[in-house]
């Protein structure tokens, strides 16, 4: 069969090598942007946290040793709040967190300052599930506390490892992000 010429049709344009990312993709929300967020939903933490300290009953402080060392300093400061406070502490950051991070809204006051949005991979609302596994490294130190000084800091840092797992991700995502199977984008 005989080939059929070409009737009018122009040619393909040529390639373009400086072309730009189209305007759907993805705009990852990096550790810098994250860690004013966190600073933000910080002092919202803690005013929140004025408020129940407020309302729970509350002991005397204890006074501060009066020659200090390492070891006495640290007892002093473990026993600033008592097993209670530390719990309603934990479930009130992780209220304020996962709560709002599978909402609607899907971000913390926070990340909505910032126009970061919270999102499965998929781009779906994050379940509750998600969210909680999410926001480990921000409620479960405070939990580790309970089980001493050296739980605390050994969660503690891995929960920071964690989050500078954020700064070195193409996709900017910390090691409980995937976890989570979430992202954190800007709108």
């Amino acid at each position: 069969m005989a080939s059929v010429p070409n009737s009018g049709a122009a040619p393909p344009p040529p390639p373009v090598w400086d072309a730009q990312p189209p305007e759907t993709a993805a705009r990852y929300a990096g550790f810098w942007l994250r860690v004013v967020a966190a600073i933000v939903d910080g002092i919202a933490l803690w005013i929140v946290w004025w408020i129940v300290q407020a309302i729970l009953p509350s002991q005397p402080l204890p006074p501060l040793p009066a020659n200090p060392d390492v070891e006495a300093f640290v007892q002093y400061l473990e026993s600033l709040a008592t097993p209670r406070e530390v719990i309603v502490y934990a479930l009130l950051v992780w209220a304020y967190f996962a709560f709002q991070e599978s909402s609607s809204v899907q971000a913390t006051l926070g990340k909505r300052m910032l126009g970061i949005r919270v999102s499965s991979e998929s781009g779906a609302r994050l379940s509750l599930g998600a969210a909680t596994i999410r926001t480990w490294p921000i409620y479960l130190p405070t939990l580790a506390s309970l089980g001493g000084t050296w739980l605390s800091t050994l969660v503690a840092l891995i929960a920071l490892i964690a989050c500078l797992a954020v700064a070195f991700a193409a996709r900017k995502q910390g090691l409980h992000d995937k976890m989570a199977g979430a992202v954190l984008t800007r709108r």
